[in-house]
């Protein structure tokens, strides 16, 4: 019996300190701006000829990652939502045709030739690096993006982000839900219905979209 009450006592002082946790948590995302990124540099405005832009596979460093079956789609659907130029995809097989290798990093040297191939290859204009700097699956989830925009002849700079995007800041926790909101009806499939808190594959769509809304504007 003394066990018991014991017992009760204890689940009680539980459940009274995860309802504090709780509170303070909603009360911090309350008071919370949805997230901006910052870490990133645009040029003021794209030029005329720019119009045409290749996007690459992204680049993780864990090629077994469940990831790496649907970012490449979100990424090509949030940035053809943006209608700033044409975009065209590069697939991993095409990667491996010309280049030897599915995916590539925009730290590491790049192949011989590689934008003048690119360019010979699409005709376009610029190229789209995306790198996964950092991933947690896990509640609170994390992503990490680093993308650069080239231009094709000169390897000049239109646009470059690093950013982390973690759920365990009120900000991205308001920004995410904000997104969600407004934009659950662009869902890619069936696939990405849930909760941007919960499912990896919404979490990323958020992620991705907000990264590709700070591209400079013509």
């Amino acid at each position: 019996m003394i066990l018991l009450k014991y017992l009760n006592f204890c689940f009680l002082i539980i459940l009274i300190s995860s309802g504090c946790r709780r509170f303070e948590q909603e009360k911090v995302i309350a008071k919370a701006e949805p997230f901006v990124p910052q870490n990133l540099y645009p040029i003021e405005r794209l030029p005329p000829y720019f119009n045409k832009v290749v996007m690459l596979p992204c680049h993780f460093d864990d090629l077994d990652s469940p990831m790496l079956d649907y970012i490449d789609e979100i990424l090509a659907q949030e940035l053809a939502q943006e209608r700033i130029f044409e975009t065209l995809s590069f697939s991993t097989n095409e990667m491996i045709q010309n280049f030897k290798q599915s995916r590539i990093s925009s730290r590491n040297r790049l192949p011989e030739n590689f934008l003048s191939k690119i360019e010979d290859i699409t005709a376009a204009n610029g190229v789209l690096f995306v790198d996964i700097h950092s991933h947690r699956a896990y509640r609170p989830m994390s992503l990490g993006i680093r993308a650069k925009l080239i231009d094709i002849k000169t390897g000049d700079f239109m646009w470059a982000i690093d950013e982390t995007f973690d759920l365990g800041h009120g900000s991205v926790i308001v920004g995410a839900n904000e997104f969600q909101k407004i934009n659950h009806i662009r869902a890619i499939s069936s696939k990405t219905s849930g909760s941007v808190l919960h499912s990896p594959r919404v979490f990323a769509k958020y992620v991705i979209s907000t990264c590709f809304s700070t591209l400079p504007k013509r």
